[in-house]
């Protein structure tokens, strides 16, 4: 019960309070040079994950082309089977 009430509590601080809940002074900063170096920081660090899962995509897509490829290869060169 006294987890309902902390819990209760805080959510309508949050809700009465907004700006206690500021993530950091640069996102609210008034000159231009901090605004763009937090945009550009931002933009990195959410581009940055969705290009390492494409790289990996892509490799993967490239070895799997590699073993197809070598697969063939040996397919021709074997004599073939008598089933």
């Amino acid at each position: 019960m006294r987890h309902t009430w902390i819990l209760a509590l805080a959510l309508v601080l949050l809700v009465v309070l907004p700006e206690v809940a500021h993530a950091c002074p640069v996102c609210f900063d008034s000159r231009d040079e901090n605004r763009q170096a937090f945009l550009a920081t931002t933009a990195l660090l959410s581009l940055l994950p969705l290009g390492m899962v494409g790289g990996v995509g892509l490799w993967m897509r490239k070895r799997h082309r590699e073993l197809d490829e070598s697969e063939g290869s040996q397919d021709q060169d074997a004599p073939p089977s008598d089933v």
